[in-house]
Parts: structure tokens; C-alpha cells; sequence
């Protein structure tokens, strides 16, 4: 297994939980799916589970991920026991990070906002994005923003921005999986007429510099 990619989230003796969470439409199902697919070949335990809002397009979407080397687990995170949230949207990844983070929990997400249904209906006002990064490094060990829609369409297509933050995660070097695993799994799990435009996608998120977006939180040891 290559260094980029071996994690330092690993704990042996119970599941590591991530949640992809995001706005329906956003393709974050997909992404747990290949983060799942990915982890399963490099012989962990996977259990994944989809949490949907009321609207599955424009509804709230988030898609648990918990891997060990143990026994069957469940499919979804236990609130207080979050590892790493991926936002394919801010305000999705402070939601997640308030029900189910806790002050070691680290945060990678898109800093483009998506309203949800609820939003663009008039239901509640959606906060300004400075509001919404400056929560999520109070509360977490550690934040990685960046704008990931920039990078997709850099990539030839929106829709590339789920490979992009899988990218950026396996960038970050916090999924024990390596970078030949995942693209093994992109070429199986992902229609061979966008293989271009996908390996693309996912090469900007990995090689995406982090020196300047990097916000780690005071030490909560």
C-alpha cells in the first residue's frame, strides 16, 4: 500500500465511522459506495447506510460509512462517535458534526453552498458560509475547505464533484486504502464513457494543496 492513503484514523478495537453527507443530487451516495467498495478490498469489515430527508433531490442526504477488522457492524454511526465527516455542502457537514461529532471529529468539505428543498421554499434562511466554517472549526479537531464545485467543473462536469472530495480525502491520507484500490474500484463501479473526465476529477481533489485551507483546532488532548 502506497503512504498517501494509510490513515491515522484506524482504531482496532472498534469500527472507524465516517459520515459523506450532502444535498440530494450531489452523488455523495456513490461516493460512500466507492469509499466502502475501496475499503472491502483492502480486507476491512464495511457496513454502509443511507439516512435520506423527505425530498431525495434537494433533501438532505447523508451516507454512513464504518469499517474495522472485526465482525458484522451496524450500518450506522452512533451520535458522539464520529470519526470524519465529508461535506459535499457546509451547512449539511455542521449538521452532521453536531448530531454525531465530537471534539475529535475532523471535517472535509466543499465550501460551496447547495440549499436544500426546505431553504429554496422559504422554510428557514440558510447562514453565511463564514458563519458556517467558522462553527465547524470551533467545534472540530481539524477543518479542510475547499471549492470542490470549482474543481469538478475544472474537471469537464458538476457532477464530478463526489470524486473530487473522495480525491481530496484520499489526499488527506485519512482512509487506509490505496490510491491503485480506489482507481481499481472507480474502473469497476463507474461508467467507462466518463472515465476520463472522473480520473480528472479525482486527480485535482488529490492533488489539491492544502497549506492555506488547512484549520486545525487547539489540541483537545
Amino acid at each position: 500500500m502506497s503512504g498517501r492513503g494509510m490513515s491515522d484514523l484506524v482504531v482496532n478495537e472498534s469500527a472507524t465511522n465516517v459520515i459523506i453527507a450532502g444535498v440530494g443530487g450531489q452523488g455523495n451516495v456513490l461516493a460512500a459506495r466507492l469509499v466502502g467498495a475501496a475499503l472491502l478490498a483492502e480486507g476491512y469489515e464495511v457496513a454502509v447506510g443511507d439516512v435520506f430527508g423527505l425530498a431525495q433531490r434537494g433533501g438532505t442526504v447523508a451516507s454512513h460509512v464504518r469499517f474495522w477488522q472485526g465482525g458484522p457492524l451496524p450500518p450506522l454511526v452512533p451520535p458522539g462517535t464520529l470519526h470524519l465527516v465529508v461535506g459535499f455542502e457546509p451547512l449539511e457537514a455542521l449538521r452532521i458534526l453536531c448530531s454525531h461529532g465530537n471534539a475529535a471529529t475532523r471535517v472535509l468539505t466543499n465550501d460551496r453552498p447547495v440549499p436544500t428543498t426546505g431553504t429554496m421554499m422559504g422554510r428557514h434562511d440558510y447562514p453565511a458560509t463564514a458563519e458556517l466554517l467558522a462553527d465547524l472549526v470551533g467545534l472540530a479537531a481539524e477543518v479542510r475547505s475547499f471549492d470542490a464545485v470549482a474543481l469538478a467543473h475544472a474537471a469537464g462536469s458538476a457532477q464530478t464533484l463526489n470524486l473530487v472530495l473522495v480525491g481530496a480525502l484520499m489526499g488527506w491520507g485519512l482512509l487506509p486504502v490505496s490510491e491503485t484500490t480506489m482507481r481499481a474500484q472507480m474502473a469497476q463501479l463507474l461508467p467507462a464513457r466518463a472515465a476520463v473526465t472522473n480520473e480528472k476529477a479525482f486527480s485535482l481533489g488529490l492533488g489539491y494543496r492544502w497549506a492555506a485551507n488547512t484549520t486545525p483546532r487547539h489540541s483537545t488532548a
